[in-house]
């Protein structure tokens, strides 16, 4: 399993999981509450989640560092200004907040289910290698960093 160590964008892992989602939705009953709400909720929810997802793109651009994960190597700085002092993983965490959206979106509680499912995989295969990798590159920075910042919310 370690082969899939940083092999699978992240933007793929979250279209995956949005596909996993649909398929849930098909194969389980909807929830009567959940259609009642109005048709804006899923769209403000994605919006929202980009907004989190964007604003660590920006502050990986303000820094000049990568914002490719698949490219570690190429990381020239450690960020934890902006939105990095929030969390330690914003553009996973926007994702993760449009995944929400499904739930409005097919007006279906099981959908959430696929929801840890990629909270586990991007821990174990995308933010652990990251991690070692900032802990090596950048040892008391980042150890102080992890202290302060939690890795989702």
């Amino acid at each position: 399993m370690d082969s899939l160590k940083l092999k699978v964008p992240p933007v793929v892992v979250a279209f995956i999981a949005v596909m996993l989602m649909k398929a849930v939705a098909l194969i389980t009953p909807g929830s009567a509450f959940l259609a009642t709400l109005p048709t804006a909720i899923p769209y403000l929810i994605v919006i929202l989640g980009f907004v989190v997802a964007i604003s660590g793109v920006v502050e990986f651009r303000r820094h000049k560092t990568t914002v490719n994960p698949m490219l570690k190597t190429e990381a020239t700085a450690m960020v934890d200004s902006g939105i990095y002092g929030y969390t330690r993983n914003p553009m996973y965490l926007g994702m993760l907040i449009a995944l929400l959206a499904g739930m409005f979106y097919w007006s279906n509680f099981y959908t959430l289910l696929i929801c840890p499912l990629f909270v586990l995989y991007m821990n174990r295969f995308q933010i652990e290698p990251e991690e070692a990798y900032l802990q090596e590159k950048f040892p008391h920075a980042f150890a102080d960093y992890q202290s302060r910042v939690r890795r989702w919310l």
